[in-house]
């Protein structure tokens, strides 16, 4: 079941696509929220502040609530350009492990006693790597026992579709990048980066039909294989 707070989300951002509401336009309220859906002080504030962090509303102080003067109405599409050819790209399965970390159960949304499975991969052109990927699964969508062959996860996507017949790429999902330096020996080895180089932290949850997150995922690009493709529709 999709939790309160992301159903009024959903509609309160219908209402801004909608023009509804306009860019500039004061906002409803908590307790406006509070009254229309008959709800908590909590839901009806992690609603908002899902939109806030979204840049679709920003607040003033004493004054109240926004829509954003962003391109809210227009659809943007991002995308990775590839810099070396799809045929000379290989995978390599670094580790298949079971873990129970505190703060990737609170990704996963799982709780304290649970555990999930953590999937590190390495992208490589030649033998040249670029990506490396840090999948982390409920164990839900790992069938045990883990085959002795790493191989077989080199594709997760295709993993969980063969074992669950569940399509990942097909999930709402929400992703974010950002610039950093990594400091971790183990990943700058298998990037060969100097600590001195930065890469490309993309972090992606991706979520189930019920709302239950099926993926928590960290990547880290070569910062000398990334370029991005910004395309904008007209209204």
């Amino acid at each position: 079941m999709i939790p309160k707070y992301e159903q009024i989300k959903q509609d309160l951002l219908a209402e801004i696509k909608n023009h509804t509401f306009i860019p500039g336009d004061k906002f409803y309220s908590e307790a406006d929220i509070k009254r229309i859906y008959s709800v908590s002080s909590i839901t009806a504030v992690k609603a908002l502040n899902e939109l806030t962090s979204a840049g679709y509303l920003y607040r003033i102080q004493g004054k109240g609530t926004f829509v954003s003067k962003a391109k809210i109405s227009q659809n943007v599409k991002f995308s990775d350009i590839e810099l070396h050819s799809l045929d000379t790209e290989k995978v390599q399965v670094i580790s298949v492990e079971e873990e129970n970390k505190p703060e990737i159960l609170k990704q996963l949304g799982l709780p304290a006693n649970a555990s999930y499975y953590k999937i590190i991969r390495v992208r490589s052109f030649g033998d040249t790597p670029f990506l490396a990927h840090i999948t982390h699964l409920p164990k839900k969508l790992m069938k045990e026992p883990i085959e002795k062959d790493l191989t077989a996860y080199a594709s997760v996507y295709e993993k969980v579709r063969k074992d669950f017949a569940i399509d990942l790429f097909s999930l709402a999902s929400v992703e974010t990048n950002e610039i950093v330096f990594p400091n971790d020996p183990e990943l700058l080895n298998l990037l060969q980066l100097s600590f001195r180089e930065p890469a490309v932290k993309q972090v992606k949850h991706s979520y189930l039909t019920d709302g239950s997150v099926a993926e928590y995922i960290v990547s880290y690009k070569h910062w000398k294989y990334f370029k991005t493709k910004i395309e904008v529709e007209a209204e």
